[in-house]
């Protein structure tokens, strides 16, 4: 505990000297792919994509990505999209949204932390933004999106909470963009370039209003991103790009601190490698995983000696067991022979007698006659 608490008061004193670099060493890889697996995995289900691996599917039908449940707040990252899901930390500020006629919008998970990763257009009376697909630039021409990908809103409303209200229906897109054009904020923090959407000044002179700028702070667990005073809470760890399910098992660091902006999160994934590996031995039990079990395998040896004697017991019981079926057979055999009456000599010659006898009467009965 004291380390632990040494090195919570080492990386808080870093960070308040140097944040930006602090937040550059925040895209380090200190959790793996399973944090996005495990934590979307109650709200939607998970699926092989034959060109981009694990995607994730909302189990909401009528989910639109940066469009549902959620409002926009300017950061001092830029338009920041807060999310009303308890799931939304992951979805709209890492990866790339795409669309299936099958299933519907699907998420690609990625491994840069950003505001949104959206496109965004300007013109008239409207501000519009649309997802960005797997592997589009931020810097090419955003013409390439669909019309039915951009949602747009009055300027005025950019930055309501209740911004969903106000939404252009859909079929006036076409129109829309040809009256508006892309904006080219590309912003690069932390070695990571995304569109920061509109400029403050401009959206202020536009809505002849104050836009207020809030301060992106650093949850400690996932869940629902919170606007609060001056801040945008929102969970961002950084994320290993290593495309496992499982833990990784390669950071010999018991406890890896991650030092963002303004919180500290220590890692506490590396002690499940160790429950990983008991139940993988638990699973096959003939397999020695721990190098401590070779006491148990040397130990078992001495047993399987004393186990001779009876392994030459064994036969000799087998090879009584024809002789016991002899004398079983004998007995029967016996019984046999006790169930028929024996006749005796004598009673033979008695028999003999009679049936010379028999005879002699019938002669003289014979005579008489």
């Amino acid at each position: 505990m004291k380390k632990l608490f040494k090195i919570y008061l080492l990386a808080v004193l870093v960070g308040a000297a140097s944040v930006h670099a602090n937040e550059a060493q925040s895209q380090a890889a200190n959790v793996s792919f399973s944090v996005f697996y495990n934590s979307l995995k109650p709200y939607g289900r998970w699926m092989n994509n034959s060109t981009y691996g694990q995607v994730w599917i909302s189990n909401d039908r009528n989910f639109v990505p940066y469009s549902t449940g959620g409002h926009w707040a300017y950061t001092d990252y830029g338009w920041t999209w807060v999310s009303d899901y308890d799931w939304g930390w992951a979805p709209f500020h890492y990866g790339r949204w795409n669309y299936n006629t099958n299933y519907g919008w699907y998420w690609v998970p990625g491994y840069e932390w950003a505001p949104a990763w959206v496109a965004w257009r300007g013109g008239g009376d409207y501000y519009g933004w649309a997802p960005l697909s797997p592997g589009l630039s931020v810097t090419v021409n955003f013409n390439t999106i669909p019309a039915n990908w951009w949602v747009f809103a009055p300027h005025r409303y950019i930055t309501s909470r209740a911004i969903s209200r106000y939404y252009v229906p859909r079929n006036r897109n076409v129109t829309i963009i040809k009256n508006t054009t892309v904006v080219n904020n590309v912003t690069v923090k932390n070695n990571v370039h995304y569109v920061a959407g509109p400029r403050r000044q401009d959206v202020e002179r536009v809505n002849r209003t104050k836009v207020k700028t809030y301060t992106v702070s650093n949850s400690s667990k996932p869940g629902k991103t919170v606007v609060n005073n001056n801040t945008v809470n929102v969970y961002r760890p950084a994320i290993n790009n290593s495309k496992t399910v499982v833990v990784n098992k390669n950071s010999n660091n018991k406890t890896t601190v991650n030092k963002n902006k303004n919180a500290v999160t220590v890692n506490k994934r590396t002690d499940k490698v160790t429950v990983n590996k008991q139940t993988a031995a638990k699973a096959n039990s003939e397999t020695t995983i721990n190098k401590n079990n070779k006491k148990a395998a040397v130990k078992k040896q001495p047993v399987n000696k004393t186990n001779k004697k009876e392994a030459v017991k064994k036969p000799q019981s087998l090879n009584k067991k024809p002789a016991n079926s002899q004398l079983k057979n004998q007995v029967v055999k016996k019984n046999q022979q006790k169930a028929k009456p024996a006749v005796k000599p004598q009673q033979k010659q008695k028999n003999n007698d009679v049936a010379k006898r028999k005879p002699q009467r019938n002669d003289n009965n014979d005579k008489k006659r």
